[in-house]
């Protein structure tokens, strides 16, 4: 437990630095910058409040119990696994509304009827950053809004059973000649015979965070080695140029879609080293970030955009 605790403090002081660079947020125009003050923050935290509460309530009136809502015909499908996905997706942004009644109602919900023994296929990605990391949030956040958890929180709790439940059944489609997952995978059966070993950039390299933290709070340390053992092995393909493709066979390392970018299929992947580097303060990433950043600078972006204009955040 020292491990954990030593972590989630480790955690918070690397997050101030972020939440102060996010709290003085300045965007763009042709003769300069506008300030958020205090006023424009109130202002656009209403309105990102009245669009979630749109989306949400326009859920729960069309679609519930599905995964989605169709928004075009207004009823609702099952697109992920059939487990009421937007109820989860949505359970930490419940907490951060202040809106601790429906957080509270919808987590008693999910830990009495969530399972995810069921023979469907899903997306090992989107499950993860969905439903591993939905119910991982929610789980941190409930002690904050002072809902009732258990002694040894945050390393207990129904929360955190359900999503180490999902994180499992993710697994087989890590077992790999490289240690690059699948694409998709049956929550029961593993990973489908047919399925392609073709997978874009971003469902290999965003694991990190998600099963980092499950590590931390769990003790075991087969999640974030997995992940981290996916982001080297993609980082080993890398070119010469220090470039890395979209899509890429998970048995054999060969890229099949060789464009270098930082659009679909391989947007997240910057995301996750962001935030991994930052979370669990790890120079390995930090490097693996600023060192694929700085050669699609170099060798990709510099070809098609101007460098006047162009910024580039680290």
């Amino acid at each position: 437990m020292v491990m954990v605790s030593d972590s989630l403090r480790q955690y918070r002081r690397s997050s101030v630095p972020l939440f102060l660079i996010l709290s003085s947020f300045c965007v763009p125009r042709a003769d300069g910058y506008i300030k958020f003050d205090r006023q424009r923050q109130e202002h656009y935290r209403h309105r990102v409040e009245k669009m979630f509460y749109h989306a949400y309530d326009s859920y729960l009136h069309n679609a519930f119990p599905y995964d989605e809502l169709r928004p075009l015909t207004c009823n609702g499908v099952d697109t992920w696994g059939s487990y009421s996905l937007t109820l989860i997706d949505a359970l930490d942004t419940l907490a951060v509304m202040g809106n601790y009644t429906e957080f509270r109602r919808v987590t008693n919900h999910l830990t009495s009827t969530l399972r995810f023994d069921k023979d469907v296929d899903v997306s090992v990605f989107e499950t993860n950053i969905r439903v591993v990391g939905g119910l991982l949030a929610a789980h941190l956040m409930a002690h904050r809004i002072e809902m009732q958890v258990e002694a040894e929180w945050p390393c207990s709790g129904r929360l955190l059973q359900l999503a180490e439940d999902a994180a499992q059944r993710l697994l087989p489609a890590f077992n790999t000649n490289t240690g690059m997952p699948y694409g998709t995978v049956n929550l029961i059966h593993g990973v489908p015979k047919e399925e392609t070993p073709v997978t874009c950039t971003a469902g290999v390299a965003t694991f990190v965070l998600e099963f980092g933290v499950l590590s931390r709070l769990t003790g075991n340390p087969l999640y974030e080695d997995v992940a981290m053992r996916a982001v080297r092995a993609m980082w080993s393909t890398r070119t010469k140029f220090g470039l890395l493709g979209n899509h890429i066979d998970v048995q054999t390392g060969q890229w099949k879609a060789l464009d270098a970018g930082i659009g679909a299929g391989v947007d997240s992947m910057f995301e996750y080293l962001a935030k991994g580097a930052a979370a669990f303060q790890s120079p390995e990433l930090m490097a693996i970030l600023l060192g694929l950043s700085r050669n699609l600078f170099l060798h990709n972006l510099s070809a098609v955009v101007p460098r006047q204009g162009l910024v580039f955040c680290y």
